[in-house]
């Protein structure tokens, strides 16, 4: 079921500062909702404190040329950074124009893109609403006297034209970037207690630690970074999806395209992605015994969590249409002109 929004805006438009690899999760929400202007606005210049105010700069000039060009009525911008929010802001104050705020959980738990707080709090303010993934963001938005909308998932289908070749009985893949919080070490040690068990890690070898790589054990694999059509068909070729993440209140965007794909998850045990993941998945403890017996019992009760991810599709879609009925009486009930 397409979900348009014609009927709240005649000219939507969906921001995202930085490269189309960071914004998986908008170009979902985009196409699902309709829209068809989505933007990457980014510099090829090394991230860092000294190409900032470069980097920044040309976003700022480029976003804004590209706003008043296309005369957007609706403008969607993903957060972080703040500071492309703050340059949507601008534009929408001098043309009448809404904006929508998609934050992330990093826009609310690293130091960099929560500073200067008094900003953000402006800026969600004058948003019609922000986009949240969890109850703990929604009340920190309204705490700032702004609306917000928890959206935790987008159900989706990916094109898959091509297969992913895989060694094991049992193929994992685990999602992963290189961050400090996922537990890694841990699960390469866990790995170690499986002969028959696959273990394909994704994300750019050069972030990786090298005595990591070349000391895991022979039945796992780097697959270094992948395009999309080779990152879903190693998804699709999997026996299950592992999203682990030490940090609380952190959706698993891993996990959502597992389950948009039918593929039963091993995550960990949060609170938020325990409510969420409620039906095919194994949550456990971030440790490496935990992410063991986290395995066993998937290969165990394998055809169980295959029915039980399935169920959760469903239940997704209904809560995804529900979201969107949501988010259009919300556009409609704020006036064109409250910037």
């Amino acid at each position: 079921m397409e979900i348009l929004l014609s009927e709240v805006s005649d000219k939507n438009l969906f921001l995202v500062w930085g490269t189309p690899s960071i914004g998986p999760r908008s170009q979902v929400f985009a196409r699902e909702l309709g829209i068809k202007e989505l933007h990457f606005v980014y510099l090829k210049l090394k991230r860092g404190s000294l190409t900032a105010p470069l980097r920044y700069g040309y976003q700022a000039f480029q976003t804004l040329r590209l706003l008043f060009q296309k005369r957007p009525k609706l403008v969607f911008v993903q957060s972080p950074p703040g500071f492309a929010v703050l340059i949507v802001y601008i534009y929408c104050a001098l043309t009448k124009s809404r904006y929508i705020v998609d934050a992330h959980s990093m826009a609310f738990q690293y130091p960099l893109w929560t500073r200067p707080q008094w900003l953000y709090r402006f800026l969600a303010r004058k948003a019609v609403l922000t986009i949240v993934t969890n109850e703990h963001f929604e009340q920190k938005i309204k705490a700032w006297g702004a609306k917000a909308l928890i959206l935790r998932d987008i159900p989706t289908t990916f094109l898959q034209e091509k297969s992913y070749p895989l060694n094991g009985s049992f193929n994992v893949v685990v999602v992963n970037t290189f961050s400090p919080d996922e537990p890694l070490r841990e699960l390469l040690e866990a790995a170690t207690e499986f002969d028959d068990v696959h273990f394909y890690i994704t994300g750019k070898k050069s972030n990786a630690d090298l005595r990591m790589v070349t000391q895991a054990s022979s039945n796992v694999h780097f697959t270094d970074y992948l395009p999309d059509d080779s990152y879903y068909a190693l998804l699709s070729a999997s026996d299950a999806v592992v999203c682990l993440t030490t940090r609380d209140h952190t959706m698993q965007r891993g996990a959502c395209e597992a389950l948009s794909l039918g593929k039963p998850i091993i995550t960990s045990d949060w609170p938020l992605l325990r409510e969420y993941f409620r039906m095919g998945a194994v949550h456990v403890q971030n440790t490496s015994e935990g992410i063991r017996q986290g395995v066993e019992e998937m290969k165990r009760n394998y055809g169980l969590y295959q029915v039980g991810i399935r169920g959760l599709q469903i239940l997704q879609r209904q809560e995804w249409e529900s979201k969107v009925e949501e988010l259009t009486r919300l556009i409609n009930q704020v006036p064109v002109h409250t910037v």
